[in-house]
């Protein structure tokens, strides 16, 4: 099928179409002064080191008995109160004695949990769960640690000792860990399937790629749960793709198609409206556009973090996005922005929706500019007064910016900017992300704001003033009172070295 673009893309690299764009400057009522252009350093500042503190590291406990059993073995009472303590106690040097030469009392009673504050219902819970009826099962809950406490050791010997008296191997990397030691493969046999039908999702499902085909990250995914996609690529790439398809022994999922253009330099977005484009002339109503380095997808409850195997939670996103007159855009949250001991409401609405979408095809908008177009295309989306909703019963897990070769990696953050001594001697280029943040911040300077975190330059956006978003349930619709797990079960032993 030759698919023409329905019209030419707008990259939006001159300064002037940025900044006399209409949605550019739509929000100053909710502004009482205007903020600055460039927002300090945002990254959360680092603790003083003591000059004594040769390294430290946060130990965290679930029960008492877990923190008895520790302060036991290290010989070391740790009381309600103290937030951080040497081990040993003492500098060995400046002693006569070891610390732990004389047995210490270990009182549980004043081993005491740190303040926990019960957080009230709130009318944002109540409304989430007033309108996750007929879905799956969620509960997520707040499942802290009885206690945390830093440890500081004031030399590698006195680390060493410690990692023997309570039995886990720590290195010079170790950040936290948790006494006892969790089992950090204990999810790795444990998949929510689908069987022995299948559920596929109702829209079509289309990975933009480029320069990957040595990866196939996400198309392999969707291989592993036997999800029909479509991979569009430019005319360069078909080849090694096309052998891909045989090396990973895909083939059977995939249907490739070759974009009619390549090296264009206008960013993803292109490609993304070519594939809006491909999906309208088959007949859909929405569609679904992956990056191309999406390595799993999650179901999240009940505190945990499962793979899921099988297509049904695509189609549960559609089912629950449809029951909407005013949601355009759709899509899984970040795994790694879930932390699985926190509370989180099944979906929240009015945020940016990156890396997966499901996309209305009658949304009046379409992808633009050479970068932060995910961004872009959800402000303009909620500038109108509708919705972009976010779930976080359901997770993808996404590689990090810049670590996978090829996409906008080479062509945009290593390339542009990099004739810095940096990128030169490292490869990696703190630079290479400003522009792309700056052109958010010229399409949406009211909302939008240049920031400096982490080593590199980010975008920051105030979602606030969309936060008087409702999505708006379609008339005649009737929500279900019942749960439905869509023949979702949790198989404890899933064999995934053989999964296919």
């Amino acid at each position: 099928m030759s698919v023409k673009e329905s019209s030419e893309y707008d990259n939006y690299m001159e300064e002037d179409a940025r900044k006399n764009d209409s949605y550019s400057v739509g929000l100053d009522k909710f502004f009482d002064e205007p903020l600055p252009v460039v927002l300090q350093d945002m990254t959360k500042a680092k603790k003083v080191v003591e000059s004594d503190v040769w390294k430290s590291i946060y130990v965290h406990f679930k029960t008492q008995a877990d923190m008895v059993e520790f302060c036991t073995k290290i010989n070391q009472m740790i009381p309600g109160k103290m937030k951080s303590t040497y081990h040993p106690l003492s500098d060995v040097n400046n002693c006569l004695f070891a610390d732990d030469d004389i047995a210490v009392a270990i009182d549980p009673s004043k081993l005491v949990p740190k303040r926990k504050e019960v957080a009230e219902s709130t009318a944002d819970d109540k409304y989430w769960e007033s309108q996750w009826k007929g879905m799956p099962a969620y509960t997520q809950e707040n499942a802290n640690a009885f206690r945390s406490v830093t440890m500081k050791f004031r030399s590698k010997e006195d680390y060493d000792n410690f990692a023997v008296k309570i039995g886990q191997e720590v290195t010079d990397k170790t950040k936290s860990i948790w006494h006892p030691k969790l089992n950090v493969t204990k999810n790795l046999k444990l998949r929510w399937v689908e069987e022995p039908r299948r559920t596929n999702p109702k829209h079509p499902m289309y990975i933009v790629s480029k320069g990957r085909a040595d990866t196939m990250i996400t198309s392999r995914s969707f291989a592993r749960m036997h999800i029909p996609h479509y991979i569009v690529i430019e005319p360069q790439d078909e080849s090694a793709y096309e052998e891909a398809l045989d090396n990973f022994d895909i083939r059977q999922y995939v249907t490739l198609l070759v974009a009619p253009f390549s090296n264009h330099g206008d960013g993803p977005g292109r490609a993304r409206n070519w594939a809006w484009d491909h999906s309208m002339t088959i007949g859909a109503t929405s569609h679904w556009v992956f990056d191309d380095n999406i390595s799993d997808f999650y179901r999240l409850h009940e505190n945990e973090r499962i793979r899921f195997e099988s297509g049904v939670g695509f189609k549960i996103m559609e089912d629950f996005v449809n029951r909407y007159d005013n949601v355009y855009i759709a899509g899984p949250q970040y795994r790694f922005f879930i932390a699985p001991d926190q509370s989180y409401p099944a979906f929240v609405a009015n945020t940016r929706i990156y890396s997966a979408l499901l996309i209305r095809n009658d949304c009046k908008h379409r992808w633009r500019g050479r970068y932060n177009e995910d961004t872009d295309i959800c402000l303009r989306v909620m500038k109108d007064g509708d919705v972009c909703l976010q779930f976080n019963a359901f997770l993808q897990g996404k590689c990090a910016t810049q670590t996978v070769a090829g996409g906008n990696t080479a062509e945009f953050y290593h390339a542009e900017n990099a004739d810095n001594d940096e990128f030169k001697e490292t490869g990696y280029n703190t630079e290479g992300t400003v522009n792309k943040s700056q052109m958010l911040v010229d399409m949406h300077p009211d909302v939008a704001r240049l920031v400096w975190r982490y080593g590199r330059w980010h975008h920051w956006v105030d979602y606030g003033p969309f936060k008087t978003n409702t999505p708006i349930l379609k008339d005649g619709f009737d929500m279900p009172s019942d749960v439905n797990n869509y023949g979702m079960t949790l198989d404890r032993d899933f064999d995934y070295k053989n999964a296919k």
